[in-house]
């Protein structure tokens, strides 16, 4: 038998900024909240694990989860789509309500999405998620702060084996158009010098390196750089308190309550960065690019910026 991965790997725990964090409708639910509602009637826990970003998927969550929670693959369950041949876009929407009711989610369903936990890139499986649930215009979603990782952290709070099937119901989504940002948004944002963020890497912001969806190097002219590493603890599973959000904001010259739009390569890690600023510290005018520069570098005629260029090849 497999030993569960989740014993070898656990990660401190760390107090939320948030103090309403685990009220029904807020954006972060600490483990000890979440056990006492996990298998409550109304209530699923998404355990979104997925190998491509975390190393572990269903095979794994048979191993140990957290009780009562349904797992769906963020990568390979269809939570994106390859969109006009740009990877990692929003899925239709009726394509969506398809996934989710299948998840046993209606629309009285109050989800708390779990992810691993194990980094920032695993937060933010579930930042996109919540992300994707927010502009179908379900208000009743959390996120797990620290993850399947942080729940597990306490011996004191079994894990459940195996397999949960749900049973299907209705989701009907009221979509927030608002929420969708587009390549033309994008360019008359740059126009008016609209604070753009990219919560890419510094090497990948800077255009020394690329990223394999993108078609070419740099960012966004006019851009800044907020890596998404900074915005865990020890880019681990926990988010940041509110406080050294916007010391971190400070730091590198962002407006905390400033008009944004956040993008990276495929809207991975502009998820956590929008749950950030939006969620997190109540920017109501921060958006997301879907897009984000896979869209952008594809399209002829969209500039970009590469501040590093050297001749490797």
């Amino acid at each position: 038998m497999r030993a569960n991965p989740l014993l070898f790997c656990i990660l401190p725990t760390l107090l939320v900024g948030n103090a309403m964090a685990g009220a029904p409708g807020t954006p972060l639910i600490d483990a000890e909240r979440l056990q006492s509602i996990s298998c409550e009637s109304g209530v699923v826990v998404l355990d979104v694990r997925s190998d491509k970003i975390d190393g572990q998927g269903r095979d794994e969550y048979r191993l140990g989860h957290i009780p009562c929670a349904i797992h769906s693959d963020y990568i390979k369950d269809g939570w994106r789509a390859k969109v006009g041949g740009v990877p990692g876009m929003l899925p239709p929407v009726e394509r969506l309500e398809g996934l989710i009711g299948g998840l046993g989610i209606d629309n009285g369903t109050r989800v708390v999405i779990a992810p691993l936990g194990a980094n920032s890139k695993s937060m933010a499986s579930a930042t996109r998620v919540y992300w994707t649930f927010k502009l179908l215009g379900h208000d009743q979603v959390s996120i797990l702060d620290g993850g399947t990782l942080a729940y597990a952290k306490d011996t004191a709070r079994a894990l459940e084996k195996g397999d949960r099937s749900p049973v299907a119901k209705s989701f009907k989504a009221s979509p927030r158009t608002d929420m969708l940002v587009s390549r033309e948004d994008v360019a008359r944002a740059m126009e008016a010098g609209t604070v753009l963020v990219d919560y890419r890497r510094q090497d990948e912001f800077s255009g020394l390196n690329r990223n394999a969806k993108t078609t070419r190097a740099g960012t966004l002219e006019g851009a800044q750089n907020l890596p998404l590493e900074w915005l865990t603890r020890d880019n681990g599973g926990h988010f940041r308190s509110r406080e050294a959000l916007e010391q971190i904001y400070a730091l590198t010259g962002l407006p905390v309550e400033a008009q944004q739009v956040a993008f990276c390569n495929t809207g991975h890690n502009a998820s956590l960065g929008w749950f950030v600023a939006h969620e997190l510290l109540g920017n109501g005018s921060a958006r997301m690019y879907d897009g984000s520069l896979a869209e952008w570098s594809r399209a002829e005629g969209s500039p970009m910026v590469r501040p590093v260029a050297v001749n490797d090849e």
